[in-house]
């Protein structure tokens, strides 16, 4: 019996053993295996970037390609790293080839990624082969599902940054930690930062009794307008003016609220700006614009619009300028500039050409 219980006993430390070699085994083996997985991620030169919606997405250590997701991000990446771009979320407007480089206009087209107005082509995305796809906008209640869904559909990494006027700055400075060009894209956050400090403390300076009154006229009838509290009319918030269209329905697309000439009559507004030279052209001469304040004292204005609208459409960057000149219009005493010095900055700064002094009158047509 006693040889039998040595025996057990000497089986059974033969087993652990064995045990103790497979464990040690396995563990080395997983320890060698997460050795070979993390330089392997190291070789591919990735790292984590947080997006504005908090998104933890492995992208490139130095991204060389870029494909905004609409119109509105095309502006910002075009403003701030136009030799990344690799396509187009829509073409420049016949308006804006005059403004932008040749080069960027023989872009392939890749349509807007994602919402009501999607039309992405995915042979030519492909084809392209853009490191990132930047998504650059307002934060919607599913702006990580639609990022997420977005990454999942393309299997590209997408990034999300956030950009509303008061934000621009930080939009900027963003960009310039993503895309590695920090020192450019400061540039652009100080100057966005120096207009929206100039609005603010022209507001801060206005008594109510100096505040103007605005209705901006779009559509082809001049009857569409961004209500008060539309982020489309943010620009009118920003420089003090009270935005005319009160107490109707906000709509959150471009196109705006559809009022009636009564409702227009009611509000007479101190000032009118147009979005079209068409509109601008009806309302001097249509009759029923007549009965209007502003258009009796030629207080009626149009937008600019080259290469993009002051005001906004898309409601990007673009808007900067707009703030500088629908303050220095309605309050000239608190915006003490010199326009088309402004404009001949801005679009240095931003849109990468020097305009000369007949193309600045040219933008200015009727917006003086």
């Amino acid at each position: 019996m006693k040889k039998k219980s040595r025996w057990l006993l000497v089986l059974s430390i033969a087993v652990l053993m064995l045990i103790g070699c497979s464990t040690k085994n396995t563990n080395e083996a997983e320890k060698t295996e997460s050795i070979v997985s993390t330089e392997k991620v190291e070789s591919k030169e990735t790292h984590v970037f947080v997006d504005s919606a908090d998104r933890e997405v492995v992208i490139p250590a130095k991204i060389k390609k870029i494909a905004p997701s609409g119109p509105l991000a095309q502006i910002v990446l075009y403003t701030n790293s136009p030799d990344l771009l690799v396509g187009l979320a829509s073409p420049f407007s016949t308006e804006a080839k005059e403004f932008i480089d040749k080069k960027y206009q023989s872009l392939p087209e890749f349509g807007q990624f994602y919402g009501k107005n999607a039309s992405l082509n995915m042979e030519a995305l492909s084809a392209a082969e853009p490191d990132v796809i930047i998504d650059i906008g307002e934060v919607k209640k599913t702006v990580k599902e639609d990022m997420d869904n977005l990454q999942d559909q393309i299997n590209i990494p997408t990034i999300f940054i956030e950009a509303n006027l008061k934000s621009m700055p930080e939009t900027y400075q963003k960009l310039g930690e993503l895309l590695g060009n920090k020192k450019e894209a400061a540039t652009l956050s100080k100057y966005c930062e120096t207009v929206l400090k100039q609005a603010a403390q022209a507001r801060s300076s206005l008594k109510e009794s100096e505040q103007k009154t605005v209705y901006y006229a779009s559509g082809n009838a001049g009857l569409n307008t961004n209500a008060a509290g539309s982020f489309h009319a943010q620009v009118l918030d920003e420089v003090g003016a009270k935005n005319a269209a009160v107490d109707v329905d906000i709509v959150s697309k471009g196109g705006g609220t559809v009022i009636s000439m009564e409702q227009l009559i009611q509000w007479q507004p101190d000032y009118i700006i147009a979005d079209s030279k068409d509109v601008y052209e009806l309302i001097n001469s249509d009759a029923s614009w007549q009965e209007l304040t502003a258009v009796k004292s030629g207080k009626v204005y149009q937008v600019p619009t080259a290469p993009y609208n002051f005001m906004g459409s898309p409601p990007s960057v673009n808007r900067m300028i707009g703030i500088e000149w629908l303050g220095q219009l309605i309050y000239p005493e608190h915006y003490q500039i010199n326009i088309e010095e402004q404009i001949k900055e801005f679009y240095a700064l931003f849109y990468h050409v020097e305009p000369t002094s007949e193309q600045v009158k040219t933008i200015l047509t009727n917006a003086q």
